[in-house]
């Protein structure tokens, strides 16, 4: 069982990157299957002259900024606007089902970041994929759906869940009616489980909820393959009345005293409004940013992903959340510093990243990323000048009662010694870094060196020419 994941590795290697890891490992069977079944856009043999260029980030800088990661005749298909074409398709004929489906869609939620043109690459549609034969991994792009209110949803965790998987069924079952060509499946966190599922049958909520690792997000969900766009859109119920009901039975908890399972509930409240509540605020003023304000936001905040990437670093579980990265780009935008006007080109932004990222002082000052600033700070007349902290101390968006109360949460983390040299950035709607958390001061400190580091090569590349 040791030999497994080792396995895998040699064979993918292998296979993609035509690297011969440590023969002992694959057999020879594998061997031959990874050499007569190697995808038509695999690189070839890799030598140590090869390394450095094909695990560089400036290697296919060009390719990556035009977003043309297929042919030539597929690449206007692969585009965020396709994608957002797609899916507002979907809204129409998913609003078109109402008559048949228990409750009034009220309206849907995109939350995936190719959506708000924040992913790495532009959502790929499956067809094209299949059509390559190089078998990718098409991501899910993640839809909340909200209905319309009603008093009747049950007081039961259990039972509620068992109406959104309903609700769920029934809409995937109309959708299927209405488009027989659409491939339709419908799944669950907890199907193939028993009753130790935790809020699924309320029995054993500390088990489930005791950490931030419970994802709403695959709850319950209706994965739609879309015909005309090729994109596979997951869909899942936004239930009001689940956060209230999480929030009511905390609060019973507390009151009984019972500490372990209130922080649970508290826990999973908090991550049912990550899920539903604030990642679709932030989609929103991202996508603003993006389409509105500043169109080099999209390719800033995806070279400043694909840099964390490169570091093995982007991501909730390894370092830098997804929506954290964005709010690094989006705050040399909306806040430009040290008298600058923002960044006119994506290549300027992702050096601003970096030198935030390098000089930020994160233990005594305050991030702020001002949203309601965005249509003004691209002009140069309307640029701030910091102060000797480096904190605004006035914002065209923000009031100064808001920016007061911003640096007064601030100074009281100070207090509570939360901060500590964690990246820590706030906006108007989170003043206390809630959201999404903060980066550890360890991570923190990785980070600014290889900024640093980063910089220092743009310079040296600068000045050799």
């Amino acid at each position: 069982r040791a030999q497994i994941v080792p396995r895998m590795l040699a064979f993918l290697l292998r296979r993609h990157f035509g690297v011969l890891a440590q023969p002992e490992l694959l057999h020879a069977d594998d061997q031959s299957t990874a050499d007569c079944a190697r995808p038509s856009e695999a690189i070839g043999d890799v030598t140590a002259e090869s390394a450095g260029r094909l695990f560089s980030l400036s290697s296919r800088i060009v390719e990556f900024a035009s977003t043309r990661d297929l042919s030539e005749s597929d690449a206007d298909r692969v585009t965020f606007e396709a994608a957002i074409a797609g899916f507002d398709q979907l809204q129409r004929e998913v609003k078109a089902l109402e008559e048949k489906l228990p409750l009034r869609v009220l309206a849907l939620h995109a939350v995936a970041p190719g959506l708000r043109y924040a992913s790495l690459a532009p959502p790929k549609p499956l067809a094209l994929a299949q059509g390559r034969g190089d078998d990718a991994y098409v991501e899910p792009l993640h839809v909340l759906v909200e209905f319309t209110t009603s008093n009747k949803w049950p007081d039961d965790m259990a039972a509620l869940h068992k109406v959104k998987s309903a609700f769920l069924l029934r809409l995937a079952e109309c959708y299927a009616a209405a488009h027989p060509n659409a491939h339709v499946d419908v799944s669950s966190r907890f199907f193939g489980y028993g009753a130790q599922d935790g809020l699924l049958t309320g029995a054993s909520s500390v088990q489930l909820a005791g950490t931030d690792d419970f994802d709403y997000e695959r709850d319950s969900f209706v994965d739609i393959r879309h015909i005309s766009s090729g994109l596979t859109f997951r869909l899942s119920v936004l239930c009001e009345p689940e956060g209230a009901l999480l929030a009511h039975k905390a609060q019973e908890m507390v009151r009984a005293g019972l500490s372990a399972q209130a922080d649970a509930l508290q826990c999973a409240h908090r991550r049912w409004m990550r899920t539903t509540q604030w990642r679709a605020m932030h989609h929103r003023q991202i996508l603003d940013l993006c389409q509105r304000h500043h169109p080099a936001a999209s390719l800033t905040i995806r070279l400043l992903k694909r840099w964390l990437s490169r570091h093995m670093l982007l991501g909730q579980s390894v370092g830098v959340p997804d929506e954290t990265a964005e709010l690094l780009a989006a705050r040399v935008f909306t806040d430009p510093w040290n008298g600058l006007a923002a960044p006119g080109s994506a290549y300027a932004g992702f050096v601003r990243c970096l030198q935030l990222l390098a000089e930020w002082r994160w233990t005594a000052d305050m991030c702020v990323v001002d949203f309601a600033a965005a249509g003004s700070a691209d002009s140069e007349d309307s640029a701030r000048v910091a102060s000797a902290r480096r904190v605004w101390t006035t914002t065209d968006g923000l009031s100064a009662d808001a920016y007061a109360t911003l640096q007064a949460a601030f100074d009281a983390a100070i207090q509570r010694k939360d901060v500590r040299g964690a990246l820590r950035i706030v906006t108007a709607e989170d003043p206390n870094a809630e959201w999404w958390g903060t980066v550890s001061p360890v991570l923190t400190r990785r980070l600014q060196s290889l900024a640093r580091a980063s910089l220092q090569t743009i310079t040296n590349c600068i000045s050799l020419g």
